[in-house]
């Protein structure tokens, strides 16, 4: 037991700078500067119990697949009217969440490099796993393209992973799939089809999500246009 790990994750953080701050995380210097502070201070926490208890804990940025839509609903239930305010997604069809660990907002309109420089910020702080997902829709973007972004985000920010994440529309009758998120079959016409996707650290059929996920699939801000673009060094040193 003594070379176990005892993993803390952290769902909402977004949205508790939202509450305290006024905007999320994206939206200001303040806002961005609190999630970190909340961060930092729940890592000297983690420390602190390491040694109290001779056990080592550390943060983690959880899957959270059902955690995020369970909470959104409890304060829904418990917190209304103030919590329709802060909580993600479309309240009228049920599709609510919070945005998961310490990423930033799923439909803030940035671009990878930015999101890439400003989520690593949180990975140092994060030693049970973190990465950054940069949701790529139906777009294919080259191996040479994808390869220098990995190797500037390495060289130039402190961000630990990325998932690079397309989207697929898989055929219940001809059984071929085809890229991008469709409600027909692209080559039988089919409606019997089903989208497959990234939920968090793998891929999966979009009919086995719970509503928060579907929620946060609606909102996500694909990066299609921008990424289609050869990053090079200007683009990130400036970024960063």
């Amino acid at each position: 037991m003594h070379r176990a790990t005892y993993l803390i994750g952290m769902v909402g953080l977004n949205e508790m700078a939202k509450i305290h701050t006024g905007h999320e995380m994206h939206e200001s210097k303040d806002a961005f500067k609190f999630g970190l502070q909340v961060i930092a201070h729940m890592k000297l926490l983690a420390e602190k119990m390491s040694k109290r208890h001779d056990m080592r804990f550390v943060l983690e940025q959880t899957p959270a697949e059902s955690t995020s839509y369970r909470f959104a609903k409890l304060d829904m239930r418990f917190h209304s009217p103030q919590a329709g305010y802060i909580v993600k997604g479309d309240i009228a069809r049920g599709e609510i969440y919070y945005t998961n660990s310490t990423y930033l907002s799923n439909d803030a309109v940035i671009n990878p490099i930015e999101r890439v420089r400003e989520e690593g910020l949180f990975h140092p702080l994060i030693e049970g796993g973190s990465l950054t997902h940069i949701w790529l829709g139906e777009t294919r973007p080259s191996p040479e393209s994808l390869a220098n972004f990995v190797t500037k985000t390495f060289q130039f920010t402190q961000n630990d992973q990325i998932a690079f994440s397309p989207e697929f529309t898989t055929c219940n009758d001809c059984a071929r799939t085809a890229r991008g998120l469709m409600a027909r079959c692209a080559y039988c016409g089919s409606e019997d089809v089903d989208g497959i996707t990234r939920i968090t650290g793998y891929f999966t059929k979009i009919s086995s999500w719970n509503k928060g996920k579907l929620g946060e699939l609606r909102d996500r801000y694909r990066n299609e246009a921008f990424i289609r673009k050869k990053a090079d060094d200007k683009q990130i040193q400036i970024a960063v």
